[in-house]
């Protein structure tokens, strides 16, 4: 038996935001300004939803 923490069994540490952020800002994600069209807003949506499935980010964040 080990004598160390529960999650030494090389379970991964909890992901929390601050985990998160620094790989999110790499991936250089455009900013939401204003929309002078419905699609601009649909771009930039599509624009984040491909950096979150990029990371493998769960709904949750």
């Amino acid at each position: 038996m080990s004598s160390g923490p529960s999650d030494a069994g090389g379970n991964p540490p909890p992901v929390t935001i601050h985990t998160w952020l620094e790989p999110f800002n790499k991936q250089k994600p455009h900013s939401f300004v204003k929309a002078t069209a419905p699609v601009d807003a649909e771009n930039w949506i599509s624009h984040m939803e491909k950096i979150f499935d990029v990371m493998g980010c769960e709904d949750a964040f």
